[in-house]
């Protein structure tokens, strides 16, 4: 069809053309038909067949008019009297049936415009059914069967025509069978996802020619059949693939569920341990643990001990080496830690990552260390009874004689005193008489008060070394628990310093240990000692009793080189020294603090550095009478 480019052929037309109603009447006619046909002296109104007088030609018109209103068909008559021919329309106006009379070829062609309007008409309402037809339903084989229906209406002669879909094997529509006679066929291939999935396949019986709107509409519908049968295989593989993933998300949630009983067991029971417990790679960095506070990142030596680099005797180190467990023992600032590392393979056999457990073990440390010195002061004990048994038995000897040789003195001294009467150049032990009787009596008196010197050491060295039961039970006076201690240490520290006492006689007796508490006298009197740096220094004792709170005050106060804040913060702990390179242990104000406490007591310090110490201890009496 050529495209309209002006509407003046309508005018034409208008011009062209009668219309008579079914009673042969003018309703209408034209100024060239009217030229051509009507009498110019009748009206408008007239009747159409009275403008021919040859009844024969008037017969032909009526039966022309009649067979146009009755089968609604084009139809054309060639008059000789006008020598033209005239075409025949059927026509309808307010539902009442006209004819249009022409003697033009433009109303037939106007005509044919109409017919193929009406058949893309026809032809887009079949597509926009079978469309309808499959966006409405769900089921493909229903609307596959409608679709059939649908596409024989969209084609010129639909009651000559069988048609069929076929999909997957099974045929829907006519069966079209070899034996058929078939006068023409067109058909289409079903193609889905770039698969051959059927044909659509239509055909005539009788002598009937397809156009090609009707091989384009065919295609139409063949791609919209093609789309619909691949989104419903879409539909039916994602509902498929929902259903699994329903069955596996079911099984995950069960699974997790699980997993997450589990996980809350595991951690529960990775929280329980009080060790601390890493997972680190061969860079030392924290990839899990048991302490929240560290979090999953960081060095490990870094978050454990605070340092700036890998601990000297890393076992970690070790096991990424040697591909085995490792357990090693290390101390950092006073604080001893086991640490135990064992390997986590991969897949090729190599240690990929570390699990090491840290666990601070000071405290069992200390006690290795305190029951290794009890164990020392145990064989000290026995050492110092065996050896006080060794000097008592001599001493004894020397006690005893040395009392008759006194005596014998007394007896002796008026002899020789006549004797040197008589002979004034007497000499005994080659010294003159009279330097000799000035000055024996006193070596003997020294001899004796030596002797009873070293009864009394002896008898403190056995009480010191006697073994203690553990029970607070004795009765124990302070002032003389500090005196027998003084006897103890006076030797080592009269060398550096001078002992003050100044001991309130009225202090009440409190029940305790006698042993432990000159054991905290010592260990204070021998600190003090230490201080002290200059040649003479001064070491002084104050006890007193607050009556008001029922405690005995001990102060022990020394003019030595005094200990800064940081160091007041530690002398309590174990194992805190400051004379580790001479020997010390940091055991000692440790134990003090430990017999203090047992005493039910309180020790406090107060320093200046090179002003000196205070060390106050204070000792509730406990339901006693003071």
């Amino acid at each position: 069809m050529k495209t309209i480019k002006s509407f003046d052929w309508i005018l034409g037309i208008i011009n062209e053309i009668i219309i008579v109603n079914e009673y042969y009447t003018v309703v209408f006619c034209g100024t060239e038909m009217k030229d051509i046909l009507l009498d110019p002296v009748k009206s408008i109104n007239s009747n159409f067949l009275d403008n021919f007088f040859d009844n024969t030609e008037k017969k032909l018109i009526t039966g022309k008019i009649d067979s146009v209103l009755k089968k609604s068909e084009f139809d054309s008559l060639e008059l000789k009297s006008l020598a033209k021919t005239l075409f025949f329309l059927p026509a309808k106006y307010n539902n009442i049936p006209h004819i249009i009379i022409s003697t033009s070829e433009q109303i037939l062609r106007t005509s044919r415009m109409e017919h193929e309007l009406k058949k893309r008409i026809k032809e887009l309402e079949c597509l926009y059914n079978i469309s309808s037809v499959f966006e409405l339903t769900d089921n493909i084989e229903k609307a596959l069967k409608e679709s059939i229906y649908l596409l024989k209406n969209g084609f010129q002669f639909p009651e000559n025509i069988k048609a069929s879909i076929k999909i997957d094997n099974k045929i829907y529509g006519d069966k079209i069978c070899k034996e058929d006679k078939i006068i023409n066929s067109i058909s289409k291939d079903i193609i889905v996802n770039g698969r051959e999935r059927g044909r659509v396949q239509v055909c005539y019986f009788k002598e009937f020619n397809f156009v090609e709107e009707e091989d384009k509409l065919l295609k139409e519908i063949t791609v919209l059949i093609s789309e619909a049968i691949g989104k419903k295989d879409r539909i039916n593989d994602i509902e498929h693939q929902r259903k699994l993933l329903l069955t596996k998300n079911k099984k995950l949630l069960e699974l997790t569920e699980e997993c997450g009983k589990s996980r809350k067991r595991l951690e529960t029971l990775f929280n329980a341990i009080t060790d601390t417990i890493l997972v680190i790679d061969s860079n030392f960095n924290i990839e899990m643990t048991n302490k929240t506070e560290m979090e999953d990142s960081g060095n490990c030596y870094k978050k454990i001990f605070d340092r700036d680099q890998p601990c000297d005797s890393c076992p970690a180190i070790k096991t990424f080496k040697t591909k085995k467990a490792t357990t090693t023992e290390i101390e950092i600032s006073g604080q001893y830690y086991l640490l135990q590392a064992y390997p986590i393979f991969n897949n090729k056999g190599d240690v990929e990552k570390v699990l090491e457990i840290s666990r601070n073990i000071t405290k069992e440390k200390q006690i290795e260390l305190q029951l290794l010195q009890t164990d020392k002061l145990a064989s000290l004990g026995k050492l110092v009874s065996g050896i006080a048994h060794e000097i008592n038995n001599p001493n004894t000897f020397i006690r005893g004689n040395i009392k008759i040789i006194k005596e014998s003195f007394e007896d002796i001294l008026p002899i020789l005193d006549n004797l040197y009467e008589n002979q004034k150049d007497l000499k005994i032990a080659r010294l003159d008489y009279t330097i000799y009787k000035e000055n024996i009596p006193t070596l003997v008196d020294d001899i004796l008060n030596g002797a009873n010197r070293i009864k009394k050491i002896v008898e403190d060295l056995r009480n010191f070394a006697r073994k203690d039961e553990g029970l607070l039970t004795d009765k124990v006076n302070i002032n003389n628990v500090i005196n027998n201690s003084l006897r103890l240490v006076e030797n080592q520290i009269k060398r550096h310093s001078k002992i003050n006492l100044h001991l309130d006689p009225d202090i009440p007796d409190l029940m305790g240990s006698n042993q432990k508490l000159e054991q905290v006298i010592v260990n204070m009197l021998l600190n003090a000692s230490d201080a002290i740096e200059s040649n003479i220094g001064n070491i002084s004792i104050h006890t007193n009793f607050d009556v008001s709170i029922r405690t005995i005050i001990i102060k022990i106060v020394d003019n030595g080189k005094g200990i800064d804040e940081k160091t007041i913060k530690s002398i309590f702990d174990p194992f805190f020294t400051t004379k580790r390179d001479q020997g010390g242990t940091g055991l000692g104000l440790s134990i003090v603090y430990g017999i203090i406490e047992e005493h039910k007591g309180t020790i406090e310090v107060e320093s200046k550095e090179e002003i000196g110490t205070t060390f106050t201890i204070s000792i509730p009496i406990l339901n006693q009478e003071s």
